[in-house]
């Protein structure tokens, strides 16, 4: 979450392999070999992306760029064909904006996995705590904007913090 610059390129890797573990556990459906169908097609997935890595972090940021208008459409109630239609323009859009501003896309994609992997970590930990956990699963539930609060304090802090690295060290990603 703090450095996740440095890693950027293992970080994006990883992240089309979990993607394409993803889909491919979802078109597959479940069967007993599914975790081995997963795991190839997040490894083809991940090697897939190695090599042209800097246009891949232009399309990962599309992706989450797409994901994040989709959710926002779909608790406006927007469903069917038009939120998949204004799901595929911002994926275009943001692709393009993260292709022009690559090295603060690196930054925010790197601090938003690094801002998953701490929340998760802290949703294990608070579910030991059943009065705690019973808090943050009402407020979850009773409100659209809890989770992605959650997610997006960690991750502009972590952008914060990483930009001021990269611009203290000078250095060019």
């Amino acid at each position: 979450m703090l450095f996740g610059w440095r890693l950027w390129k293992i970080c994006v890797m990883i992240s089309f392999g979990l993607i394409g573990a993803t889909l491919v556990a979802w078109f597959v459906g479940p069967c007993s070999d599914q975790w081995l169908y997963a795991t190839a097609g997040g490894a083809a997935l991940a090697l897939a992306s190695y090599w042209p890595v800097k246009c891949a972090v232009s399309l990962l940021g599309g992706l989450i760029g797409a994901v994040i208008v989709m959710y926002s459409m779909s608790g406006f109630g927007v469903s069917g064909i038009l939120l998949w239609t204004c799901g595929g323009i911002a994926a275009v859009a943001c692709t393009g904006i993260a292709f022009l501003n690559r090295q603060h896309v690196v930054i925010v994609v790197t601090a938003f996995l690094g801002a998953v992997l701490v929340v998760s970590g802290l949703a294990i930990w608070a579910m030991n705590m059943p009065i705690l956990y019973g808090t943050v699963l009402a407020m979850a539930t009773g409100s659209a904007i809890v989770v992605p609060f959650i997610l997006l304090v960690p991750t502009v802090m972590s952008s914060f913090y990483q930009i001021a690295e990269v611009r203290r060290l000078h250095i060019e990603l």
